[in-house]
């Protein structure tokens, strides 16, 4: 099934499609409250997010894992864009269970420009997102300009999260997605908002670039997450 997307399962097919998205989907979230029940977690700059009206999460492909252990459920309007091949319907069910009211599918090849427009287009009435300017397929730690131009076209501030754990475990991907050990302390660190303009864009791709490294941070944070 190659080439097929979420929209075009044969109806043959659908039956087993729809069994393979549900379950693995709920398994993803199932791995994830696992982790947050045998973790620590803290949040670092609460107000950063709770001030702002909506915004953009950023952060590097690699800590995937941890933004969802992190946030087991959002509660503002958030639309996220979606690879849309059939293989990312676990993903796509895990997103809708954690509340994430609207999907934008599309990527380069697969309706991209409309996915992006349909994203950009919620920005501009107060939604919010998140990317990882460094997927979905590399070069790791690369910024790439598609987070500044969204910012820099809608007015919407820019978030960019860090996180600090001691040691982690790390999957065999090109990004090497990494889960924190279990009985250990992960620290969710969120930036200062930024809005990028014309005057500013090269600065901010440097500084949103370093502040999405992992951080070194000794003092104590909340245990509750901010207001997603």
């Amino acid at each position: 099934m190659p080439k097929y997307t979420v929209h075009n399962i044969p109806w043959l097919l659908q039956p087993f499609f729809q069994l393979f998205g549900w379950s693995v989907g709920i398994g993803f979230c199932l791995l994830n409250f696992t982790f947050r029940s045998l973790c620590r977690i803290e949040y670092i700059g609460n107000e950063h997010v709770n001030n702002a009206p909506n915004f953009i999460f950023c952060l590097w492909h690699e800590n995937l894992p941890l933004y969802f252990i992190a946030h087991p459920r959002f509660r503002r309007k958030h639309i996220w864009l979606t690879f849309p091949l059939w293989y990312m319907k676990p993903i796509h069910v895990m997103k809708k269970l954690i509340g994430i009211q609207e999907l934008a599918y599309g990527a380069s090849g697969h309706d991209g420009k409309k996915a992006l427009k349909q994203v950009l287009d919620r920005l501009s009435t107060g939604w919010s997102t998140f990317l990882t300017p460094d997927g979905p397929k590399g070069p790791i730690r690369k910024l790439k300009n598609g987070v500044l131009l969204m910012s820099l076209k809608t007015g919407t501030p820019i978030i960019p999260m860090s996180f600090q754990v001691a040691g982690n475990w790390r999957i065999n991907s090109w990004d090497k997605k990494r889960y924190p050990p279990f009985f250990s302390t992960l620290k969710i660190i969120y930036g200062q908002p930024v809005v990028v303009t014309s005057e500013n864009f090269d600065q901010l791709k440097v500084q949103i670039a370093k502040e999405m490294n992992d951080k070194i941070i000794q003092k104590q944070g909340k245990t509750a997450p901010p207001k997603v």
